[in-house]
């Protein structure tokens, strides 16, 4: 619905399932934003330079940084739940991996590092269940592993490759999540005082 932000119905879902599920909220640190990285381990949009990102982000004693791969398997759906539930800022590429954004405190943002030309859908869901988003902004600072072919139809398709990003685009994107998360993370605590 164009213009509705913080859907109730979103809202009631989200909490529903983490009460529900007996999902717990870690304590937050002031001065710490707690980032989950999801890699993929698919054969597309994978990050190719996510080590260099990961060590970057390491470098920042502001972020806590945990790189998960949402297999079920090796992830059990209730723990995954659990982990973006206690995350900050969720960073991953164009994938039903995000929607784990609904899971995500009040205060929390996703990073779609890249919506492979697909600009609207994760940011709406972000808008309605009342999260910040994010998406890469500068296409001149990420590079495509080889033209994306559709499988299918093998017409040229930005799902079907891998990326890499430009290294000082993404911390200077990630400083300035974190940051708004931290205002928005002081809010939320401030207001809670206020009204119990």
């Amino acid at each position: 619905v164009p213009g509705c932000y913080r859907s109730g119905l979103m809202q009631a879902f989200s909490k529903h399932l983490i009460k529900r599920l007996n999902i717990t909220q870690e304590i937050p640190e002031e001065s710490i934003v707690r980032v989950t990285l999801l890699s993929r381990t698919t054969k597309h949009r994978r990050i190719v330079n996510e080590d260099e990102l990961i060590k970057a982000m390491k470098t920042v004693g502001y972020f806590r940084l945990r790189v998960v791969d949402y297999k079920y398997r090796d992830f059990p759906f209730l723990e995954q739940i659990e982990s973006s539930h206690n995350t900050d800022i969720f960073i991953g590429m164009h994938g039903s991996g995000l929607t784990h954004l609904l899971f995500l405190p009040d205060w929390g943002a996703i990073f779609e590092i890249y919506n492979t030309e697909d600009e609207r859908c994760y940011k709406d869901l972000a808008r309605l269940r009342g999260v910040e988003y994010l998406t890469w902004q500068d296409s001149t600072k990420v590079w495509k592993e080889r033209e994306g072919l559709h499988p299918q139809m093998g017409t040229p398709h930005a799902k079907f490759t891998n990326y890499s990003f430009d290294l000082l685009e993404f911390m200077s994107l990630m400083m300035s999540l974190g940051d708004r998360v931290q205002q928005r993370k002081a809010a939320y605590f401030s207001q809670r005082i206020f009204t119990t």
